[in-house]
């Protein structure tokens, strides 16, 4: 079984420096906005709920607080994830080999929580709609 490894000539995503160049900021701006034009089905649901019962600008400032709240919450997801990268990258680079250590025990962790997350996700649907194969 292979592990994957940083090899030179691998990644997941470009590094920030990879993506300078000319027209940067311009191809950034234009992805974002392009992003932001697409409808948010909640957004519309809201909107036409509120439009049926004659509330029309309450509809429009919940949707406007939900995108707020949207936006607040991927910064701040952003700005956990970018933080923790940075973190982790000087623990990796202090100790080699206790660092390499530790990212693998956090990777492990991480994987084994998502992996418990969806057999509770999974129990709990079951449970819900009676399909535990219990006999007796």
């Amino acid at each position: 079984m292979e592990t994957i490894t940083n090899r030179p000539g691998h990644a997941h995503g470009p590094e920030p420096a990879e993506l300078a160049g000319a027209d940067g900021w311009q191809r950034g701006l234009s992805a974002v906005v392009a992003v932001g034009l697409r409808p948010c089905s909640g957004a519309i649901i809201v909107l036409i709920f509120a439009l049926a019962q004659d509330l029309f600008w309450t509809g429009v400032g919940a949707t406007l607080i939900m995108g707020l709240g949207t936006a607040v919450t991927v910064a701040a997801i952003a700005t956990a994830a970018i933080s923790a990268r940075q973190l982790a990258s000087r623990i990796a680079s202090a100790r080699a080999g206790l660092g390499t250590l530790a990212m693998s025990a956090i990777e492990l962790g991480a994987a084994a929580l998502i992996v418990a997350f969806g057999a509770l996700l999974l129990a709990g649907y079951m449970a819900s709609e009676q399909l535990w194969m219990f006999t007796g």
